[in-house]
């Protein structure tokens, strides 16, 4: 009887609680509580089948990257906040691929055909992907006037950005909104005890989350705030920089090239005496160097940029990262 609950439950989910299910297989097998994870899924499927679809929403947290949101849901799993909180998932790296005039129906296809194109999805990727952006969108235009709206960030470019366009998207409303920096949490709540601060929300785990919540001081933004976090929301909708950089609390349009120097130096180290490399270890490795929060997919896509600039060589096909190897020209290995 409880498989088949288990299947009747599964088979009601849509992509976007499916995918956020994965994210969060992922996280908790690097915390190696897989047996912990696969009991609470049960659980939480089980429950899913005696929730009733209404809830009495007091608060909506607007959260970027579907790692970051999958974790937030699995931190309220089985606590008063299903029924009273509302997560908005904002599922995309806004610090990459243009973002001119994105609150508008031009700006984002504009953005989708540039992801599209630049970022080897795959076709169920992108329309998952221009599906659940619309869809965060709508929701965040549509927030009732009496509910309080917590925004999660960190100090990185696509969160902060995120912050600053949703407050954009938000200014019109007279709605209670804070802000809860996971960067400052964390460094809060640890004391200095752990030097590798989270460059992004989504590296936390669901209990980190649920304490900062819970514990940790949300920032209540006053109206001159807020219009002046909309402003910088205005003013990124208006660049036409495709890359975008965190520095001190702001963001700034960035040359398409950032990176391109530490790719050249990782392979330089990598390459040694070896004719190729693999490019999947290539990405890896510059990820874990960068002081920037950015995307494999971005840096696949300037690897592939130093290719047609002739500074890098490959072989096998272009498709994906695992499908081709890499090295350096000759004349930029010294």
């Amino acid at each position: 009887m409880e498989l088949f609950q288990l299947k009747k439950s599964i088979s009601t989910l849509n992509e976007q609680e499916a995918k956020s299910l994965l994210h969060l297989l992922l996280i908790r097998s690097e915390y190696g509580d897989f047996p912990e994870f696969v009991r609470s899924v049960k659980e939480a499927l089980m429950k899913r089948m005696e929730t009733p679809a209404g809830k009495n929403v007091h608060t909506v947290h607007i959260v970027f990257g579907s790692s970051a949101a999958g974790s937030l849901r699995y931190a309220f799993r089985d606590t008063p906040y299903e029924q009273t909180e509302e997560i908005i998932e904002v599922p995309d790296n806004l610090a990459e691929g243009p973002i001119h005039h994105l609150h508008t129906a031009e700006g984002f296809e504009r953005r989708y055909q540039w992801l599209k194109e630049n970022y080897r999805w795959e076709k169920d990727q992108a329309e998952w992907y221009k599906n659940n952006m619309q869809q965060a969108f709508e929701k965040i235009r549509s927030i009732p006037p009496e509910q309080r709206v917590v925004i999660w960030t960190g100090e990185n470019a696509s969160e902060g950005t995120g912050l600053r366009f949703s407050l954009y998207l938000l200014k019109e409303k007279t709605n209670e909104m804070s802000v809860l920096n996971t960067y400052d949490a964390y460094r809060k709540f640890y004391n200095g005890m752990h030097e590798d601060f989270p460059r992004h929300t989504g590296e936390l785990s669901p209990e980190q989350l649920l304490l900062f919540y819970e514990l940790g001081e949300l920032e209540e933004l006053t109206e001159e705030q807020r219009q002046a976090y909309a402003k910088e929301g205005e003013e990124c909708l208006h660049s036409d920089a495709v890359l975008r950089t965190y520095n001190k609390g702001q963001i700034f349009g960035a040359e398409n090239h950032r990176d391109d120097a530490l790719i050249i130096g990782k392979m330089k180290n990598l390459q040694g005496n070896k004719k190729f490399i693999k490019a999947a270890r290539v990405i890896g490795e510059v990820l874990g160097h960068l002081d920037q929060y950015t995307s494999d997919e971005w840096i696949e896509y300037r690897l592939r940029q130093l290719i047609a600039q002739g500074k890098v060589e490959y072989q096998g096909e272009l498709r994906e990262m695992r499908f081709y190897e890499v090295k350096l020209k000759e004349a930029f290995v010294q």
